[in-house]
């Protein structure tokens, strides 16, 4: 048996999917979020920013609302696609001394 928690699907929050008015619109969503419920951190960012560079697409506000991620979150994406992930290292989840800081700091004696 996992010890990892179980992952939440985003429910979308965009007008179609609150009103239930195109049920082809909210199947899309929830399968682009339960996509979404299973990549990592940097792999969300870049899904994202891929969806938003496409043709027609909706705005980051809207794609906002549907995946759940930060409007600033999905530029990043964008950005780092656009760069072709040259500052993004290959075998990290993040940058070297990103995320947050040990419970307790190691003392030096």
């Amino acid at each position: 048996m996992s010890s990892e928690p179980e992952k939440t699907v985003h429910q979308c929050e965009c007008d179609i999917c609150q009103a239930g008015t195109d049920a082809e619109t909210i199947r899309h969503h929830r399968q682009m979020n339960l996509f979404l419920s299973r990549l990592n951190e940097p792999q969300r960012r870049w899904y994202a920013g891929l969806l938003s560079q496409k043709a027609g697409s909706t705005s980051d506000r809207q794609l906002s609302l549907i995946t759940g991620l930060d409007e600033d979150t999905i530029r990043r994406g964008r950005r780092e696609l656009e760069a072709d992930l040259t500052d993004v290292p290959n075998d990290r989840q993040r940058r070297e001394g990103g995320g947050r800081p040990p419970v307790e700091k190691k003392i030096r004696r």
